[in-house]
């Protein structure tokens, strides 16, 4: 009774609206910062539940708790805002010793939006005096208060299959997310059971699953190409028209630019493809070595080959045992994520990172922005061509990763710009959401138009296949991006043979397609595609597949996890995969067709552990 006559004491209501009116100035906060409107209904629910957890926070705390409160909610909405704007989704609690390491800080955290964080912490502070003086002696009750609190989270917990969408409440959502962080830190399935199921009959399914599929054509080649892999860090395949019209998006950006390059050196862009994962260790780990990502919160396959404890089969290795000279050029420190270890060990003979570049400031933070990055390695490019040798480069660009990164001499051309347009924006970048995303995506755009114009010039495209990937597409494409599945795993290929006109003998633009399939496609394209081991995917040599495969795909922002068939069915589940939702789409055109189907899942729970276990798994070293 104590509890109730608490909570229905005049001191607590007012301190309920007074926390959710404060929720509600931050929540314009952040929608004014990234641009990111969530979805109402989930918005208002969220907040009224964030309103109540505050208000009990305010209600119980005196003193240095007080004072911690106030510190954590300043801090919380920063995150929350430098999140949304930078992945479109809350902050996953999981992740927070990923911001101790002294690349991500100096990369991403030291930049003008650290601007935000007083703003944010004096709000905070505003919020703690305006209750004090409204409510000097709040009621009693600390105990039911906690209680109450603990149970409206854990029901909120559950109403939401992901806690991080943008609809969710920072408050509400971080709390809920303590539990299953001290509980579970890695996310790894319930149990530590695999049932080997990938190839086997299911009572709920009358066809085999094939999860774990390969297929290559295993071709000879009489002189294998030089192969040049290009990935674009958080590239979308939907901010190129051809896409973003045939799947009927809206996409924030438009690279109209780089499309007609890409059509006029003879590139065949693929409409349906899919970015298995977020994070850029996960996609590389998935391109360079043929295998699933690490599904688990925190990536560990890097890790676990670079120190010795796994020993996967990948690409660059079996290249370079067939004579090819393998090189990994990045722009970013390849200290971070240890790939200076892990590069050599998948085998790359050439490994370099910001390190490569003499100019002090082009490596400050992440590393050199695109207009110098790309002139760089086409020069390093054009050395290498003249061996005697066959080659496989792998690129990866640092300039569309946040915090957006474009350097002084674009920035300079762009204030230029914008001085001798009358009409054009006058607001700060603080104000212009995404604005710092859109000038980093044209400036790639440009760099990366000039630079395959040159090898093409220099006649280095006449003898090399070129992939354009993304490691993962981390764009906002949708404007409903809380509505549909696999929002942030529409990923970008794009692919050109020494001679354009062998794409006849290429898998069609409109097929399904991964970034398993990329490895699986160069080792065909080389001669090599009866070398593929263990890896799983699809070559796109491969013409005329009747047998339709499965793909598990999921987003570690989101905690979500889904099971793709491709002859139109998905599973949407939570991170923990026991609630699932079914979605039907046409494989022709996966992210333009998505429909809720209402039928039971297509694989029961031990089913769905399994085969994420499954994936997780790496062969020992020995």
């Amino acid at each position: 009774m104590r509890l109730v006559a608490t909570l229905g004491d005049r001191r607590f209501l007012l301190t309920f609206l007074l926390a959710w009116g404060w929720l509600l100035l931050i929540r314009a906060g952040l929608i004014l910062q990234s641009g990111v409107w969530p979805s109402t209904v989930g918005m208002i629910g969220s907040d009224l539940v964030g309103a109540f957890v505050l208000a009990i926070l305010l209600t119980i705390t005196r003193g240095p708790l007080r004072a911690a409160l106030v510190v954590l909610l300043g801090f919380a909405a920063y995150v929350a805002g430098m999140h949304l704007t930078a992945h479109g989704t809350l902050f996953q609690l999981a992740f927070a010793s990923k911001g101790m390491d002294p690349t991500f800080i100096s990369g991403s955290l030291l930049n003008v939006y650290l601007a935000l964080l007083p703003f944010y912490l004096l709000l905070a502070w505003a919020l703690h005096r305006l209750h004090r003086s409204l409510v000097p002696s709040p009621p009693r009750g600390s105990v039911g208060l906690l209680a109450a609190g603990a149970a409206m989270l854990a029901v909120y917990a559950m109403s939401f299959p992901s806690l991080t969408t943008p609809a969710n409440n920072m408050v509400a959502s971080t709390l809920a997310q303590v539990p299953a962080t001290a509980i579970n830190p890695l996310g790894t399935a319930i149990g530590d059971e695999a049932v080997e199921i990938a190839g086997t009959p299911t009572d709920n399914n009358e066809e085999e699953t094939n999860f774990f599929y390969q297929r290559v054509e295993a071709n000879s080649v009489d002189k294998p190409p030089n192969v040049l892999l290009i990935m674009i860090e958080g590239l979308s395949a939907g901010y190129f028209p051809e896409v973003s019209q045939y799947h009927d998006l809206q996409p924030l950006i438009t690279l109209d630019s780089l499309e007609s390059v890409l059509k006029a050196q003879g590139f065949r862009m693929y409409r349906n493809h899919l970015s298995l994962e977020r994070q850029t260790d996960r996609g590389t780990f998935s391109i360079v070595c043929g295998r699933y990502p690490d599904f688990r919160r925190a990536s560990k396959k890097l890790l676990d080959v670079a120190e010795e404890r796994a020993a996967p089969d990948c690409l660059p290795a079996k290249l370079r045992d067939a004579g090819f000279h393998t090189a990994y050029w990045q722009a970013a420190p390849t200290s971070y994520m240890q790939k200076d270890e892990f590069m050599p060990k998948a085998g790359f003979l050439d490994v370099t990172g910001a390190e490569a570049f003499n100019n002090a400031e082009d490596i400050e933070g992440w590393g050199p922005a695109d207009p110098v990055y790309f002139p760089n390695v086409a020069k390093r490019l054009k050395e290498l061509d003249q061996s005697n040798s066959p080659w496989f480069v792998t690129l990866l660009n640092i300039g569309t990763h946040h915090p957006f990164d474009i350097g002084e001499e674009a920035e300079q051309n762009l204030e230029k710009a914008q001085a001798n347009n009358a009409e054009g924006p006058t607001e700060v970048a603080l104000l212009q959401p995404q604005q710092a995303r859109r000038d980093a995506m044209k400036v790639m755009e440009k760099s990366l138009g000039h630079f395959l114009e040159e090898l093409a010039a220099n006649g280095t495209l006449d003898d090399t296949l070129v992939i354009l990937t993304s490691d993962e597409s981390g764009g906002f494409v949708r404007a409903d991006h809380e509505t549909l599945p696999l929002n942030s795993n529409l990923g970008v290929l794009a692919v050109r043979p020494p001679d354009p006109k062998d794409l006849q003998g290429y898998a069609d633009p409109h097929a399904i397609t991964a970034q398993l399939d990329i490895p699986l496609t160069i080792l065909d394209a080389t001669g090599r595609g009866k070398y593929a081991g263990d890896m799983i995917g699809r070559s796109l040599l491969v013409r005329n597949d009747q047998k339709p495969r499965d793909i598990l795909l999921a987003d570690t922002y989101t905690g979500l996890k889904y099971f793709l068939r491709e002859k139109g069915e998905l599973l949407a589940c939570t991170e923990l995969l026991t609630r699932c939702t079914s979605w039907a789409f046409d494989p022709d055109r996966v992210f333009g067709s998505f429909r809720e189907a209402d039928k039971p899942p297509f694989l029961t729970l031990d089913e769905r552990l399994a085969l994420f276990k499954n994936a997780t798994t790496l062969t020992p070293a020995d």
